[in-house]
């Protein structure tokens, strides 16, 4: 656990600055307060860096068993988390396609624990670490109508009450499924990065 410790202040850090940014009207595209908000300042960006981290740490003591098995069950993993949003994304009842985004980024999650499970163990440890405050900071911000793209809704979103509401933008996605993205996306960062080194640094085993 130790490991997580300082990308996971880094990543609340991170997030704390921008909800400043966003308070104080900082320019785009350093913060960004539209629905989904893409920006400079954002913890998702972070997922890659930690990743390639967390992967140098574990080579030498616990690496994957099989290198190109565990590349392959993580774009495995990755097709079946872009399925499962590509589904959300489309018009419909909420509850069939939530359940099948859960359903498929949940059987992509599963696929990394195979690949390489000491890494996908620290990137989930990560994920919680660095998301639950998200959702705190969410649910003040939708309390408070802080005018951030922690608050901001679409338009067309259905007028279903605060806990509903926060629990579907809110809520679950900071507590499965910004996870699921962190680990699958990490594993195959990682194990990728590992793969590139191991071929530069020939004999030597693994990565400096």
């Amino acid at each position: 656990m130790r490991i997580v410790v300082v990308p996971s202040l880094i990543a609340i850090a991170v997030t704390l600055v921008r909800l400043t940014g966003e308070l104080e009207h900082w320019p785009r595209p350093l913060v960004n307060p539209d629905v989904c908000g893409k920006a400079i300042l954002g913890i998702t960006w972070l997922v890659p860096v930690f990743s390639v981290y967390f992967a140098m740490k574990l080579w030498r003591s616990r690496p994957p068993r099989r290198l190109n098995v565990a590349i392959v069950l993580a774009v495995a993993g990755l097709l079946l988390k872009l399925i499962g949003t590509y589904v959300m994304e489309r018009q419909g009842p909420y509850l069939p396609r939530i359940s099948l985004n859960f359903a498929m980024s949940f059987a992509g999650l599963l696929l990394q624990f195979l690949a390489w499970p000491e890494l996908s163990k620290i990137l989930l440890a990560y994920g919680y670490l660095s998301r639950i405050p998200v959702a705190i900071v969410q649910f003040l911000a939708m309390r408070g109508a802080w005018g951030t793209h922690y608050d901001a809704l679409d338009p067309s979103f259905p007028r279903i009450g605060f806990w509903p509401t926060y629990l579907r933008v809110a809520f679950v996605p900071n507590i499965f499924f910004m996870e699921a993205y962190t680990v699958i996306v990490g594993v195959l960062i990682g194990c990728v990065a590992c793969a590139l080194l191991r071929r530069a640094l020939p004999g030597q085993g693994a990565p400096v």
